[in-house]
């Protein structure tokens, strides 16, 4: 494969993606890679993203008014990113509002980072996943621009966003977003709740389910395994929302009335 041919097919790619191609021709000295990206950098063919990640800069354009696809971006910050929480929401058409936020999860350490005034946050898989190497459970791969890129699925895309509030927009955008699904695979959704152990979020999964148990046909049996899991003393939905709460006694949980209610008067709380 030429670099133009390369280039064609990664229009956003990392320098590991650039040697792992290299290598494979037997041509991976790092010296001579770095060499290479910045004279193609300074003609004005590729444009530095930030150290290490490059945008293709295609014929007719300039790197000065380049607009990269900030989900490109995301899915390409790493070689293993995965598109998660409200970022994932919002490319499944589900999220109720858009953010300037991109959130990809990872296992190598990178840190938050800004382009564009778009702010970029990798947020490591959970600990329990990477210990029993399931991080890409529940995760699929989607088509973006040409280039394939990962991302969470609606299923386990439901239990993280309730999971990690405040990597998601907040409560109000968690239950308003929650209410877009229409369809869901409620079997995965119990399976990888489980598979977090944690007792808390599986109260809430199923505080969840049960709130859209018709539109989601969601099985009475399905919802035993959840609450066999629930806390053995009552947890509050959010730790930072301890005020007018109402304790529903089935899931252990002390529930927001403005969710009960759907009064989506939230205040300024992090989650």
């Amino acid at each position: 494969m030429k670099l133009d041919q390369f280039l064609h097919e990664h229009l956003v790619f990392t320098y590991q993606n650039f040697k792992k191609w290299k290598s494979k021709q037997g041509k991976a000295n790092d010296f001579s890679l770095h060499t290479m990206l910045h004279y193609h950098v300074k003609k004005g063919k590729l444009l530095l993203l930030r150290r290490g990640l490059y945008a293709v800069v295609p014929p007719g354009s300039t790197p000065e008014n380049l607009k990269v696809d900030s989900y490109l971006i995301a899915a390409k910050a790493s070689t293993d990113s995965v598109l998660g929480y409200h970022t994932a929401l919002e490319l499944h058409g589900l999220a109720y509002s858009s953010f300037e936020q991109f959130t990809f999860l990872t296992q190598q350490k990178i840190k938050p980072f800004e382009i564009v005034n778009q702010w970029y946050q990798p947020i490591f898989f959970q600990s329990i996943l990477i210990k029993n190497k399931n991080i890409f459970f529940g995760t699929e791969v989607i088509n973006r621009q040409g280039l394939d890129i990962k991302i969470t699925n609606v299923s386990r895309t439901f239990v993280d966003v309730l999971d990690r509030i405040d990597l998601s927009g907040g409560l109000e955008e968690v239950s308003r977003s929650v209410e877009n699904i229409v369809i869901l695979d409620i079997d995965m959704v119990i399976k990888y709740c489980l598979m977090l152990k944690n007792s808390r979020l599986a109260a809430k999964v199923g505080f969840f389910l049960e709130q859209r148990k018709g539109v989601f046909a969601v099985t009475d049996k399905q919802l035993q395994s959840l609450l066999a899991a629930k806390p053995k003393s009552p947890q509050y939905l959010s730790k930072n929302l301890l005020k007018d709460c109402q304790y529903i006694k089935k899931w252990n949980l002390m529930i927001p009335k403005q969710i009960l209610n759907k009064t989506w008067e939230e205040p300024n709380a992090k989650f």
